[in-house]
């Protein structure tokens, strides 16, 4: 925490770069789908270099769903395949202090993904200190992440016949839908949430994870793929995950007539509490009710939820 007046203008000075910067992607980025922010947190930085309060903001989490151009694939297009998302975590000292990254994409594998991640970071550490580096990850994720969707695809092209041949035989028996609900005590770590991410893309799962105190992550997907996924997330260091409620599907449908959602995300809404740690219960049953699944709020927490929304 700051103990001087020299030392909360030296941060104002930072953040008042970043409100600039993210100023600026709004204005790139303008839809929801493109850039989605912690808009809490972004309103505690706009306050505290107001000058209307002295209480030190939280860093920013913030995510781009970037546009490959002209790249790999030839005619610039905005299809799913060549897309690629960014999270960003600016700590307070930022611009001074490197950024957190994360790429991913539905259509780059685990390996490649890895050395993606690998790549971006290095290109991040040859930056300068000091240096405002938002766009020149945007440049360099425009231009060279085409590689590693290409790479994946070639993966698949190479393994296709074979897994067609092995999944054959287990379709009938394989190919049940499943949505799971899992709580958990809390979900902050950094780390953990890029694996739920990362690890739901491994499995072809669609769903969420809503951050925080308490945490919940949906699942649904094939069957056997919810509960590798389920089997293999249990066993990390948690203080508490259990499953609140498993939703089969209709054998008689395919798994992806039954999804609820189109993709994984990461949730933010508004989040108060001592730490700021809580997330708007009523903003995340609109977000249920949204998809058709508001009566799964009172079997996660046990009492009837109330939307903000429509308060």
């Amino acid at each position: 925490m700051a103990t001087s007046v020299e030392e909360i203008n030296h941060i104002r000075e930072t953040l008042a770069l970043q409100i600039s910067e993210v100023e600026m992607l709004r204005s790139m980025y303008p839809t929801e789908d493109e850039f989605k922010v912690d808009e809490q947190v972004l309103a505690d930085i706009q306050e505290f270099c107001s000058g209307r309060t002295n209480l030190e903001p939280n860093g920013l989490n913030f995510s781009l769903t970037i546009s490959l151009l002209h790249g790999e694939f030839g005619e610039a297009n905005r299809d799913r395949e060549n897309m690629i998302e960014v999270s960003f975590y600016f700590p307070q000292e930022y611009p001074n202090r490197k950024p957190e990254l994360f790429a991913r994409s539905q259509d780059v594998n685990r390996e490649a993904q890895r050395e993606l991640n690998d790549e971006l970071n290095s290109h991040l550490s040859s930056l300068e200190r000091g240096e405002l580096c938002t766009l020149s990850v945007i440049q360099w994720v425009q231009e060279n992440g085409g590689i590693y969707i290409r790479r994946s695809q070639d993966d698949k092209l190479t393994t296709a016949e074979s897994k067609l041949r092995e999944n054959d035989h287990k379709t009938k028996k394989n190919g049940t839908f499943l949505r799971m609900w899992l709580y958990m005590h809390h979900i902050y770590s950094k780390t953990k949430r890029k694996d739920i991410l990362q690890w739901a893309c491994d499995y072809d799962l669609t769903g969420f994870c809503l951050p925080g105190k308490p945490g919940v992550v949906c699942l649904e997907g094939n069957e056997i793929n919810v509960e590798e996924y389920f089997s293999r997330l249990r066993r990390l260091n948690w203080k508490k995950i259990t499953c609140r409620h498993r939703e089969k599907g209709d054998e008689n449908l395919s798994i992806d007539d039954q999804r609820k959602f189109s993709g994984f995300d990461e949730l933010f809404f508004e989040v108060h509490g001592t730490r700021e740690n809580h997330m708007d219960m009523g903003q995340f049953l609109h977000y249920l009710e949204q998809h058709n699944l508001g009566d799964i709020f009172q079997i996660l927490f046990g009492i009837e939820g109330k939307s903000s929304l429509n308060s």
